[in-house]
């Protein structure tokens, strides 16, 4: 038999579990659907209300604050922003739905939860947006620039041709962790109150004295001279050239140091931020890897050359079509940026002024397609001899280009002496030629050819260049403004006129050797080139040195009943007398094989015009 007072106890378990479950159902009865007591949406009760009402207030609140201004404020200034221009989008249903689920998620455990502690204690539903954080993290750096001022490290500067330490300044910058909390509070509280914008103060990574050792390391640098070569043509890392190359950073921060903050599932980037308790590093002194690569560029492109390989055609004894040979040269631009920076070494500065750095160049040898040029040995140009005719008449400038047509092509055996005028062949009317100015018999006159010296001159200039001997050369009667164009001086010019006065040079070399001739009427330009095989000659010329100069005599008038009166024509133009001395050394190997001078005496020369008499 059960004890009395145990049958009591029992019965008073069962009337308050059943007195629970009643409350829990007509707990449950008054609130269906309807929202729990004590359930808000950022400061609105919805308790009690069904979805309808709801949805009306949830649409309210968000709509006023979509409507309502988002303000940053910066000390005394407001900046004012709209959700819209900051990417932030609220889903109404997604909230209502939210909302509703509140107490009524399907977990038994977690709903009873809800229910039981809902009329003792607040539960504030959030919103549900979509925040574009990359275009939100951009507005806030451009909206807030203007109100930052980046610390500044101290670095290594080249002012007024020395190397010195520019000191390290402090900054005040947006503290963007605290104020993406703060945008991200207000969000979720659907608040209006505006968002002091927190600035705090940014110390500089690298002060003077961290400085002080890559200051000395880059003075010792400097005292020395990179030279980079390749064959005769160098190049040089000094002064301003180097320090365009040099980067300097804090020891052990690697460059581009960014740091990540998530809100949801979308980051925020911030960079420079400083740790506190951190120890100071010191500079260090790299090599800008962009800059770098841009000088090994321009070195390219000044090696860099497509092979080409040789080709040879003749036609009735000379040469109408020639490719030299030209063997290919592509530089190694990792290698040599390799090279730069193990001899631009900061922690190992060596001891030479000057260090040099031969240049790895891959050279890929040219073929040579012709028997023929086996034989004739041309595969190689000797020398180039250039001139320039801007503003000559268009008959001279007909001549000149019939003329370099004439000699092209020409081979000159060994020992043999090329003569121009026999190349050329004869010069009138009847051989294509035009009427231009030629000077003849102390006069200035239009004659067949006009123009023809400036490929004998051009001619004579290659041959000086190629180092081969010249045999018979004369110098014009006066100065001729064509042949001192592009910077030339006077006595660099030949002057033709078969059969008496003619140029010629000697092939004294082993080989055959070719003279080419091409015109660029577009820039005025007049080029000859001579190939044959190298034997390693060298030349050595001087500058023109121009001396006894004297005025051109008065300007002279002479009537000429055949014009009309007071017609004045020009018929010869005035030029200055003068000296002209320039000297001429050849070497083969070691050895002097030419040693000469040539002196060209230049007349003065009077401008004559004629005047009309006639009626």
């Amino acid at each position: 038999m059960v004890p009395l007072a145990t049958h009591f106890e029992f019965k008073k378990a069962l009337f308050f579990v059943l007195a629970i479950l009643a409350l829990y159902l007509f707990y449950n009865l008054l609130y269906v659907n309807k929202i729990f007591p004590n359930i808000y949406f950022a400061d609105l009760s919805l308790s009690g209300k069904n979805r309808e009402q709801v949805s009306q207030l949830v649409s309210w609140k968000i709509d006023s604050f979509e409507k309502s201004r988002i303000v940053l404020s910066v000390g005394e200034e407001k900046i004012v922003t709209d959700l819209k221009t900051l990417g932030i989008e609220f889903d109404k249903e997604a909230a209502v739905s939210s909302i509703f689920l509140t107490g009524r998620t399907g977990n038994l455990k977690n709903d009873l939860t809800q229910k039981l502690k809902a009329p003792l204690a607040k539960t504030i539903i959030l919103p549900i947006y979509q925040i574009d954080w990359q275009k939100l993290s951009a507005l806030f750096s451009s909206i807030l620039a203007k109100y930052e001022v980046p610390a500044a490290d101290a670095t290594i500067i080249f002012k007024d041709g020395r190397w010195q330490i520019q000191e390290e300044s402090p900054g005040k910058v947006v503290d963007k962790t605290r104020l993406a909390v703060l945008f991200y509070d207000r969000i979720e509280n659907l608040s209006e109150v505006p968002i002091e914008v927190p600035l705090v103060q940014e110390l500089p990574k690298m002060k003077t004295v961290q400085a002080e050792t890559a200051l000395w390391k880059v003075q010792m640098l400097s005292n020395q001279r990179i030279v980079l070569s390749f064959e005769r043509m160098t190049w040089e890392l000094s002064g301003k050239t180097l320090f365009s190359i040099l980067k300097f950073f804090p020891q052990g921060i690697p460059e581009g140091n960014v740091w990540q903050i998530n809100f949801g599932t979308e980051p925020i980037l911030f960079k420079r931020i400083t740790l506190e308790d951190s120890n100071d590093p010191l500079l260090d002194v790299g090599l800008y890897g962009t800059q770098l690569e841009d000088f090994v560029n321009r070195i390219a492109e000044g090696i860099d050359k497509p092979t080409i390989n040789a080709m040879l055609r003749f036609e009735s004894g000379k040469v109408i079509e020639f490719t030299p040979a030209q063997d290919g040269q592509k530089l190694d631009k990792r290698l040599t940026s390799e090279l730069i920076n193990d001899k631009i070494s900061i922690n190992g500065v060596a001891a030479d002024d000057v260090v040099g750095i031969d240049l790895p160049v891959k050279v890929t040898r040219a073929k040579i397609e012709s028997d023929r040029i086996n034989s004739l040995g041309i595969r190689e140009l000797l020398g180039r001899g250039v001139s320039y005719f801007a503003g000559s008449i268009q008959n001279r400038v007909h001549n000149l280009t019939l003329g370099a047509t004439r000699i092209s092509g020409t081979i000159v055996a060994p020992g043999e002496i090329f003569s121009f005028n026999n190349s050329i062949g004869e010069v009138s009317g009847a051989t294509g030629y035009k009427q231009a100015y030629v000077i003849s018999s102390g006069r200035t006159v239009l004659d067949d050819g006009g123009g023809i010296c400036q490929v004998s001159t051009t001619v004579f200039r290659a041959a000086l260049l190629s180092g081969l001997p010249v045999v018979a050369r004369t110098a014009h009667a006066y100065r001729v403004g064509y042949y001192e164009q592009g910077g030339f001086k006077a006595g660099l010019d030949a002057t033709v006129w078969a059969p008496a006065v003619d140029f010629q040079f000697k092939n004294d070399t082993n080989q055959h050797i070719l003279v080419q001739a091409t015109v660029d009427a577009v820039n005025a330009k007049l080029q000859v080139d001579i190939y044959g095989t190298s034997d390693e000659r060298r030349v050595e010329m001087t500058e023109p040195v121009i001396s006894n100069q004297i005025r051109p005599p008065p300007d002279k008038y002479q009537d000429d009943p055949a014009l009309s009166r007071g017609t004045v024509k020009q018929v010869d133009f005035a030029a200055w007398g003068a000296t002209s001395v320039f000297a001429r050394k050849v070497y083969i190997g070691n050895r002097l094989v030419i040693d000469e001078s040539f002196r060209s005496v230049f007349r003065p020369w009077q401008a004559v015009y004629l005047v009309g008499t006639g009626g």
